[in-house]
């Protein structure tokens, strides 16, 4: 299974929401535990998420969604901790 499915199959995508499919809206389901997800999953959701940063900057004038702004600071350091990104929030 690739990476992108084996991901989708773990963390689900909320129902009938095209956002989910390559951002990672607020609505969409997001996973409790990172720390789990291998390396290449963990860098899937983080381009889905910044994805949807990028989206919501851009829609919205007072900037992204506080919980994708969360996820994203979530991410950022979860790959950080094993050494995958060196990206600032």
């Amino acid at each position: 299974m690739n990476p992108v499915a084996a991901f989708r199959n773990r963390a689900g995508r909320a129902a009938a929401s095209e956002d989910c499919d390559t951002c990672l809206a607020p609505e969409c389901e997001f996973p409790a535990e990172l720390s789990g997800l291998p390396l290449v999953e963990l860098q899937v959701l983080h381009s889905r998420i910044s994805c949807q940063l990028d989206r919501e900057y851009l829609e919205n004038p007072d900037g992204p969604h506080p919980v994708t702004q969360d996820r994203f600071e979530e991410v950022v350091a979860a790959l950080e901790q094993r050494g995958g990104a060196r990206h600032s929030a």
